[in-house]
C-alpha cells in the first residue's frame, strides 16, 4: 500500500510541473484528459487510488470521469471494479460537491448511509460485496471543483486501502490550494470536447448535406467544405481544405459556369468586404442551374468570422419559373401581336375610308401613299398609273428628289415594274445591292436598299402599282405585304369608285355645259349677269339658271334647282331649260307658264324627282316686274338706297301635283333697283349649326348693293363661302338684274 510519509514530495514544489502536463492533454478526448489528470495527480499526492469527477453544465446527468491507481494488486483489483461501471460507489465526489468544501473520512463504510449506497450500487450490476472487501479499511479525501459559471463542476477524489495508512490531512489541504487550477483544466477539457463533437456534429451535417457548402476565414483560406460543393468544382475535398478562396474561385470554380468571366467578376469583390450579402443564379456547363449565396459568418455576438458560400441546386425551380416566364412572355407577345393587329385593322379600315371619301384619283393616290408610309415606316413612296401605251409614269410621289420623279418613266413589259404589271403579284426586294434587275438611276441615287411593288389591279385592267421604299435593308416581311395588300384593295375599290364618278361627272359636265347658256341676251333698259359654281368635290347637280327674250320683246329670267345629283338631275334640268323656253313661246305669263310646265313634269320626272323655280317677266318699258316662285327661294329686291325686299310668296314645286295652279305676282320695277334671284346652295351653307339664310344674303346684298350686278353675285357668294370656311355642301346659282335708265342702250351682259 502506498504510504504518506515525511519523504514524500510536496505539491506545492511541483505546481509548474502538474500545470505543464495539464495543458500537454488538451488534444485528447475528456475521458483520456481526466485519467492522464488523475495519473499526473497521483504522482505528486502517492495515494492508492484517484478520481477526478466532472459533470456537463446543461446536462448534469452527464458525468466524465477518470481514474488511477497504484501498483497494489488490490488498488489494480478495485479499478478493474470501477471502470465499467462508471459509477462513484464511495460517495465522496457527491458528498464534497454537495457541501461544496473538502470531506475527509478515516474510514469508509463507518455510517449505515454509506452502506445503503453501496447496497444501492450493486442494483446497478456494481460488484458492491468485492469493492467492500477490498475498501473495508480505506481512508479518503474529496475536494470539490469549481468554476465561477460551473459551481458544482465535479470533485476530485484520493483513497488509500490500508488502514495503517490513511490519507495525510496535508493532502486534503494542498489538493483544495490545486483545485482552481485543477477546475480550470477540466473546464477547458470540456470545452474543447463539446467544441469538438459540435464539430463533428456540423461535419456531419454539411458532409450529408445536398447543397454545396464552403466557409472561409477572414484571411480568405477555406476551413470548411464538404463532398457537395467538392463535386461542383470537380476537386478534393482534402484538397480544397486550406485554399485561399479567390484561388478557388479564379483557377476552377468559374470553369463550371457557362458564363466564367461574369461569375468571377460578381463574386471576386465580394471578399473585400466581409459584410457583403449577394445572391445570384448561375447555369452550370451541364445543363444545371445553381443558386449562389454568399455572406458572412458571425458569432452570436455579430462579430464576422469568415465568410460562407452556398450553392443550391435550383434546376427544377427555375426551370419551372423560367417557363413560367416564357409563357407570360409569349401571352404577352400574343397579345401585343394581337393589339397591333387590331390597331392595324383600325387604322386600315380608317384608310379605307378615307379613300373612300376621295372625290378625285389625285386624292386617293396622295391618300394611299401617305396611308402605306404610316403603316410600314417607309421612307418614299410613289403610284405609278399606266397610260394608254402600257407605260408607267408617276402619279404622286414622296420624298423623292424631283429629278428623280422625272426620270420615273417605266416602259411597258420592261424591268421590274413591267413584271409586276404583267403577273399583278407584289414584288418585294429585300436588298438592293443584290439585285441587278433595278433602275439604278432612281435606286442609287435615292439610296434605297429595299422596297415592296404592289400591283394595283381594277378587275381585268391593271391600274398601276404603289412602291414604298427604305433606306434599310429588309425593311420589309410578311407583316408589311399583308398590310400594303389590304390597303391596296381599298385602294382599288376606292379608285374604281373614282373612276366611275369621274365619268359621269364628265358627262354631267358635258350636260351641264349644254344647258347653261353660254351668253346672255342684250336687253334695252336691263344690265343682266349670272353665276354658276358647283360645290366642291360633289357631281354636278341639277342648278339651272336661264335668260331668253319673249316673243313680245320682255325679258325672261328662270332659276331653278332639280333635287338629285348626276347625269339624271343634269338630264332633268335640260329638260325643264328648254320646255320653260318652248312653252314661253305660246304663252309669256308666268304663272299659266308654271301650271303647263308642272302638268308635263308631272307625267316625266322620276318619282323622287321634284323641281324648285322662279321665273321672273321683265318689261322695262312699262317698268314691271311679274314674277311666279314654286317652292323656290323667294326672290330679293333691292332699291337705290340699297333696302331689300324679299318677295315671299310660294306656291308647290313643279312635278309635285297635277292640276297646280301657280299664282303670279307683279311689282314695279325702277331704275337702279335690283332684282337677285338664287338658289338653296347659297343659303344652306354651314358654320357649325348656323346656316348663312336669307338674312346672311341680305346683309351682302346691302353691303354690295352699288356694285354692278356681276360683281354684286360674286360679293354675295363670296360672303356665304366666308361664313362656312369655304366648306359649300351644295351647288349655287344666281342671277342678277339691274333695271337701268330706259332711254339708254343696255349695259353689256355679263355672265360666270
Amino acid at each position: 500500500m502506498a504510504a504518506g510519509s515525511s519523504g514524500a514530495p510536496r505539491l506545492g514544489d511541483d505546481v509548474e510541473r502538474l500545470f505543464d502536463r495539464v495543458g500537454s492533454i488538451a488534444a485528447v478526448g475528456l475521458g483520456p484528459a481526466l485519467d492522464q489528470l488523475a495519473d499526473h495527480i497521483r504522482e505528486l499526492l502517492p495515494v492508492d487510488v484517484v478520481l477526478v469527477q466532472a459533470s456537463d453544465e446543461y446536462e448534469p446527468e452527464e458525468v466524465s470521469r477518470g481514474c488511477s491507481v497504484s501498483d497494489d494488486e488490490a488498488a489494480r483489483s478495485l479499478r478493474s471494479m470501477l471502470t465499467p461501471a462508471g459509477t462513484d460507489p464511495f460517495g465522496l465526489a457527491e458528498e464534497a460537491i454537495e457541501s461544496g468544501s473538502s470531506v475527509r473520512w478515516s474510514r469508509l463504510w463507518a455510517k449505515p448511509a454509506e452502506l445503503a449506497r453501496l447496497e444501492d450500487a450493486a442494483e446497478h450490476g456494481v460488484p458492491a460485496g468485492a469493492i467492500r472487501n477490498l475498501t473495508s479499511d480505506a481512508s479518503g479525501v474529496a475536494v470539490p471543483l469549481r468554476t465561477a459559471y460551473h459551481p458544482s463542476l465535479g470533485a476530485v477524489s484520493l483513497l488509500n486501502l490500508g488502514g495503517d495508512t490513511p490519507v495525510p490531512d496535508r493532502y486534503a489541504d494542498e489538493l483544495e490550494a490545486l483545485a482552481p487550477e485543477i477546475s480550470l483544466a477540466v473546464r477547458n477539457h470540456q470545452l474543447a470536447a463539446r467544441g469538438q463533437r459540435t464539430r463533428r456534429v456540423l461535419e456531419a451535417v454539411i458532409g450529408s448535406s445536398r447543397l454545396g457548402l464552403v466557409v472561409s476565414d477572414l484571411r480568405g483560406r477555406i476551413t470548411i467544405v464538404n463532398e457537395t460543393f467538392a463535386q461542383l468544382a470537380e476537386s478534393n475535398r482534402d484538397e480544397l481544405q486550406g485554399m485561399p478562396i479567390r484561388k478557388l474561385v479564379s483557377e476552377r470554380l468559374k470553369w463550371r459556369f457557362t458564363n466564367p468571366d461574369e461569375f468571377e467578376e460578381r463574386v471576386l469583390p465580394l471578399y473585400d468586404d466581409p459584410t457583403t450579402v449577394d445572391e445570384s443564379y448561375q447555369d452550370t456547363v451541364s445543363g444545371r442551374i445553381v443558386k449562389h449565396y454568399s455572406g458572412p459568418a458571425s458569432d452570436d455576438g455579430g462579430a464576422v468570422l469568415g465568410r460562407v458560400e452556398v450553392f443550391t441546386d435550383a434546376t427544377e425551380s427555375q426551370q419551372a419559373l423560367r417557363a413560367a416566364r416564357r409563357l407570360a412572355e409569349e401571352r404577352v407577345e400574343l397579345l401585343e401581336r394581337e393589339e397591333r393587329r387590331a390597331q392595324e385593322e383600325v387604322a386600315l379600315t380608317r384608310a379605307g375610308h378615307l379613300m373612300a371619301s376621295a372625290m378625285s384619283r389625285a386624292d386617293i393616290h396622295e391618300h394611299l401613299i401617305e396611308q402605306a408610309e404610316k403603316l410600314v415606316q417607309a421612307d418614299k413612296s410613289a403610284v405609278l398609273v399606266v397610260d394608254g401605251a402600257g407605260d408607267a409614269t408617276p402619279a404622286a410621289t414622296r420624298g423623292f428628289a424631283k429629278e428623280t420623279v422625272k426620270r420615273m418613266h417605266f416602259r411597258a413589259g420592261e424591268g421590274i415594274v413591267g413584271r409586276v404589271f404583267a403577273n399583278r403579284r407584289p414584288f418585294i426586294c429585300n436588298d438592293t445591292a443584290s439585285e441587278s434587275r433595278l433602275a439604278t438611276d432612281i435606286v442609287v441615287p435615292e439610296g434605297i436598299r429595299s422596297f415592296i411593288h404592289m400591283p394595283l389591279v381594277l378587275g381585268e385592267r391593271t391600274y398601276g402599282l404603289f412602291s414604298v421604299n427604305s433606306s434599310r435593308p429588309r425593311a420589309f416581311g410578311e407583316r408589311e405585304l399583308r398590310v400594303l395588300t389590304e390597303l391596296a384593295r381599298h385602294a382599288t375599290s376606292a379608285l374604281q369608285n373614282a373612276l366611275q364618278f369621274e365619268q359621269e361627272r364628265h358627262i354631267a359636265e358635258t350636260l351641264q355645259r349644254a344647258l347653261l347658256p353660254q351668253t346672255l341676251p342684250s336687253v334695252k333698259g336691263l344690265d343682266l349677269a349670272a353665276l354658276y359654281q358647283a360645290s366642291p368635290g360633289s357631281q354636278v347637280g341639277g342648278d339651272l339658271y336661264n335668260v331668253w327674250t319673249l316673243p313680245d320683246g320682255r325679258c325672261a329670267v328662270l332659276v331653278g334647282d332639280v333635287s338629285g345629283k348626276g347625269v339624271e338631275a343634269a338630264s332633268v334640268t335640260a329638260m325643264v331649260r328648254h320646255m320653260a323656253d318652248a312653252l314661253s313661246q305660246t304663252e309669256q305669263r308666268p304663272g299659266p307658264l308654271l301650271s303647263r310646265l308642272n302638268d308635263l313634269l308631272v307625267a316625266r320626272l322620276p318619282s323622287s324627282s321634284l323641281v324648285t323655280l322662279v321665273l321672273a317677266v321683265i318689261d322695262p318699258e312699262s317698268d314691271e316686274l311679274r314674277w311666279c316662285c314654286a317652292g323656290h327661294p323667294p326672290p330679293m329686291m333691292v332699291d337705290v338706297e340699297g333696302r331689300v325686299r324679299v318677295l315671299d310668296h310660294h306656291d308647290p314645286p313643279c312635278g309635285a301635283f297635277a292640276s297646280t295652279e301657280y299664282v303670279e305676282h307683279r311689282e314695279t320695277f325702277e331704275p337702279g333697283e335690283r332684282l337677285f334671284l338664287y338658289t338653296d346652295g347659297l343659303i344652306e351653307a354651314r358654320r357649325n349649326e348656323l346656316f348663312f339664310g336669307e338674312a346672311g344674303v341680305e346683309q351682302a346684298l346691302s353691303e354690295a348693293f352699288s356694285e354692278p350686278p356681276e360683281t354684286l353675285a360674286r360679293s354675295v357668294y363670296s360672303a356665304a363661302r366666308l361664313w362656312c370656311s369655304g366648306k359649300l355642301s351644295d351647288d349655287v346659282a344666281i342671277a342678277v338684274v339691274e333695271r337701268t335708265d330706259p332711254s339708254g342702250t343696255g349695259a353689256r351682259p355679263r355672265i360666270r
